[in-house]
């Protein structure tokens, strides 16, 4: 009887008063487990961390110690879910608070967005149980509700982008794509600089264009997207195709409209890489490419006589065909790895005779290679600089093609006969796609910016016949705007001690990243570049007498001279796992992956407020 008089009162004592673990069989408490009593039975001490705790003839305090051990917690729920449970489950998960809830949710939308996921990305087993851990209290909302936070953060971005652009006068640059699904979309972006000087791409829209690609129903699309938008246009940029030129015409809300410097560049030098001579060679070293793109005997070959050869290991890179100066690194990859590379193909156990014979590549061939891979890296550095998109670019474009046409383009005694050709045809090329034997180019937006950029105000690419012309041109658009901003004496002063403070620290040394950047500008602008020259009183006041009007829209609004391509982007957005994505979600994450400073900073000011 004593025996069984003990059990019940243990049972009284030890087991859960309300019930947060499921009992033993015995009627003890499962929380036991994980504490011990001491001699006197009135302290408790945890295993886990070694905490000791008063123990009143109850469970309740261990019972809440153990929830700071999440871990042993949900072991034993997991462990209690596969029993039937007689009591009441009191552990519950801990309470999040509203604004808690609204925090994490903003982090997973900025996971989607940033990182470019798909929604099914935080809704799977792994990344749940990863947030269970950190935040207990906390689920996943539903797909809808995700949408509607990502679609509040597009509004409220919105709002702010158009808020920073009331009053401005921007410059668009606009593309036509098709995504993986073939769904053909339309991008507009636009270009301004704010009043702190601060340039800004905010990209505005992308929509889908299912109608056909005409001048008319471009022109329209675009007016609509501005009158939506309510902003003021003074360039627009685009490619060079045929529709988009007579969109420009049709509508009135485009007052100047440039070509894409980088999309004519990409077209003239491309005239000259199919040339007979030149597209044989080229075709020749992107079959070798090939071969070890798809042979990891080969490429393995290839690593061992890197290293015994000294070479530094690189892989060979294939070239993309959209792209050109893909193909000049392709050439160059390969020819610096040309030993290495005709030693494997020149070894039986390694590959093939047969295929020796397919792969291997002339004297003459390697010979044409190493006179054209020097003139391709200046044209390929030209591609790169005019495709920045967060530095203004256009000033570049006249000095960089003069200095092209004149240095690298230049025919030399020693060039084989497929190089001259080269060399002709791509001349030949840049000067009429950009017109630069033209007599409009003193009145065009390219030289505007040239005398705007201290760098170029001398005007060395235009003959000196026309400069004076080209001033007065500018003088004129100078008298039909606004008063400026800045009082004349004082910017004049301003302008003087940047030319003194120049010319005093021309004797510093310069080294490192800064002297590679110094190379590749006079390799890119030879001597049309102001440098370290001093201005002539006269020279310095009459750039006085122009810069003093900076200040005002128009000139803040110079285009960039490339239209922005969303291929990559939109090939990450829309890919197979998410091609029932509506083209409103399309916009929406577009918007915000690209506009990510105006999206991170409406997510804070929204956390603060709700606090």
């Amino acid at each position: 009887m004593r025996q069984v008089k003990n059990k019940s009162m243990c049972k009284l004592t030890d087991q859960e008063p309300s019930g947060s673990f499921q009992q033993s069989s015995s009627g003890i408490s499962s929380v036991w487990k994980y504490f011990s009593k001491d001699e006197a039975g009135k302290n408790v001490t945890c295993k886990i961390c070694k905490s000791i705790l008063k123990y009143n003839k109850s469970t309740s305090v261990m019972h809440t110690h153990l929830k700071r051990h999440p871990l042993k917690l949900g072991e034993e729920q997991r462990k209690s879910s596969t029993q039937p449970q007689s009591i009441i489950d009191f552990t519950k998960r801990p309470t999040v608070t509203d604004t808690r809830r609204k925090q994490i949710t903003n982090l997973l939308v900025n996971i989607i967005v940033k990182d470019i996921r798909p929604l099914a990305a935080v809704h799977g087993e792994g990344f749940r149980e990863v947030l269970r851990f950190f935040e207990p209290g906390y689920e996943v909302p539903s797909y809808n509700t995700l949408w509607n936070t990502i679609k509040h953060q597009y509004e409220t971005t919105r709002k702010n982008i158009a808020k920073e652009m009331r009053g401005q006068t921007v410059s668009l640059t606009t593309d036509l794509w098709t995504s993986s699904t073939m769904e053909p979309y339309i991008t507009v972006t636009a270009h301004y600089i704010t009043n702190t000087w601060q340039l800004k791409a905010r990209v505005l829209c992308t929509s889908i264009m299912s109608e056909r690609h005409t001048a008319a129903n471009i022109a329209n699309r675009l007016s609509e997207i501005i009158k939506e938008w309510g902003i003021q246009v003074f360039c627009t940029v685009h490619d060079n195709a045929s529709n988009m030129n007579l969109a420009m015409e049709l509508c009135e809300l485009f007052p100047n409209d440039l070509g894409c410097t980088g999309h004519t560049l990409q077209l003239a030098i491309k005239s000259g890489l199919v040339l007979p001579d030149v597209a044989k060679v080229i075709d020749a070293a992107r079959r070798v490419v090939s071969h070890f793109r798809h042979s990891a005997v080969a490429t393995c070959a290839l690593k061992r006589w890197q290293e015994q050869l000294g070479i530094r290991a690189k892989k060979l890179q294939n070239d993309c065909a959209v792209r050109w100066n893909s193909t000049y690194i392709m050439l160059q990859w390969l020819f610096e790895q040309r030993i290495a590379v005709q030693s494997v193909l020149a070894d039986e156990t390694v590959t093939k005779p047969s295929v020796q014979k397919s792969l291997a590549m002339r004297a003459s061939q390697w010979e044409l290679l190493e006179q054209l891979i020097p003139v391709l890296q200046p044209l390929a550095k030209a591609t790169e600089i005019m495709c920045g998109e967060l530095h203004v670019g256009l000033s570049f474009i006249f000095p960089v093609l003069f200095n092209l046409t004149s240095t690298t383009l230049r025919v030399e005694a020693s060039d084989l006969t497929a190089v001259r050709v080269f060399k002709n045809t791509v001349r030949q090329q840049l000067e009429t796609r950009f017109k630069l034997d033209s007599g409009d180019l003193t009145q065009s937006i390219p030289t505007v910016a040239c005398m705007l950029d201290p760098r170029f105000k001398h005007l060395n690419f235009i003959p000196e016949s026309q400069r004076d012309a080209t001033y007065s041109h500018l003088n004129g658009l100078v008298q039909c705007e606004e008063e400026p901003l800045a009082a004349k004496g004082e910017l004049g002063e301003d302008v003087g001690l940047r030319s003194e403070g120049t010319a005093d620290n021309q004797d510093e040394p310069v080294t490192g990243k800064k002297a590679r950047l110094e190379q590749d500008f006079e390799q890119l602008f030879g001597p049309h570049i102001a440098g370290g020259k001093r201005d002539t009183p006269q020279q310095l006041r009459k750039y006085v007498d122009i810069s003093q009007h900076h200040i005002f829209p128009p000139w803040r609004t110079l285009p960039a001279p490339q239209a922005r391509s969303f291929f990559s982007l939109a090939g990450n957005t829309i890919t197979r796992q998410r091609a029932s994505l509506h083209p409103a979600h399309v916009d929406a994450l577009i918007f915000l992956h690209t506009n990510q400073d105006q999206k991170v900073k409406d997510v804070t000011e929204q956390d603060s407020d709700s606090e």
